[in-house]
């Protein structure tokens, strides 16, 4: 299936690309006139939108030329080798292309109403800048499970000192209280609590946060911190049940 191409005029930002290369190298006199092993862009794809959908490509995930390209970042264009499969990642994204093609044409077309102007799935719609578009509540469980504790929170804190206010992942409030619940429900109350305690410092006026904290403590045997927990949460939402009903079990 070849992917379908609308042509369009180029915005200003492609078409300087197109133009310039580090402000001085024309690209154009790097690139061929015509391509090869073309797969699934149609075989008379101009030079200046074949750039205009790889820049698109790069911006939806992050990866620059030479992350699916044979030829090494810095390098002239000229000396890159285009036409090769050898890398895993430009058999993915041809994947990731046809994939693209179909939820447009096949299942998006076949729904009686797809909006004005049409709906239509692009790189960027998963991806939001990043080469693996994976949920933050899995990214910190993984790190968690492969490098404790520390590792995980770390890892959080650098993924939202780069990310936070892009589409890349969700910073929110849910996350995190999601995988403590999971972590604890696995018997994992140390690493929940630390999450849990990571996302008050974020969001120190989230009552649910300082509930489900309560609720680990509690499930941990430690009822001092449970209270603590659960009259914090009682201090941010007055009508909370949970914490109202935990303190009066606890005797608090």
């Amino acid at each position: 299936m070849k992917f379908p191409i609308v042509r369009t005029v180029l915005p200003a930002c492609a078409l300087t690309l197109v133009a310039t290369l580090g402000g001085t190298v024309p690209i154009a006199a790097q690139l061929p006139d015509s391509f090869t092993n073309l797969q699934v862009f149609p075989e008379d794809i101009s030079r200046q939108e074949l750039v205009g959908f790889m820049r698109n490509f790069s911006l939806a995930t992050g990866l620059r030329c030479s992350g699916c390209h044979e030829g090494e970042e810095g390098q002239p264009f000229s000396e890159y080798d285009f036409a090769s499969d050898d890398r895993a990642t430009k058999v993915k994204a041809r994947a990731m292309l046809r994939m693209t093609g179909a939820i447009n044409n096949e299942y998006l077309a076949s729904l009686e109403d797809r909006g004005e102007p049409e709906i239509r799935v692009t790189c960027a719609t998963c991806h939001g800048g990043i080469n693996r578009p994976e949920p933050i509540g899995s990214v910190i469980a993984r790190v968690m499970e492969a490098d404790g504790t520390d590792g995980a929170v770390e890892h959080y804190r650098e993924l939202r000192r780069d990310y936070h206010g892009t589409r890349a992942y969700d910073f929110g409030e849910q996350p995190l209280i999601e995988v403590g619940q999971t972590m604890a429900g696995g018997g994992s109350i140390e690493g929940a609590v630390a999450l849990l305690e990571l996302n008050a410092e974020f969001f120190p006026e989230s009552g649910q946060t300082y509930t489900v904290l309560g609720e680990v403590h509690r499930a941990g045997g430690n009822n001092e911190a449970a209270l603590a927990a659960y009259r914090r949460a009682l201090e941010i939402d007055p009508d909370n049940p949970v914490a109202q009903r935990r303190i009066a079990e606890l005797g608090g």
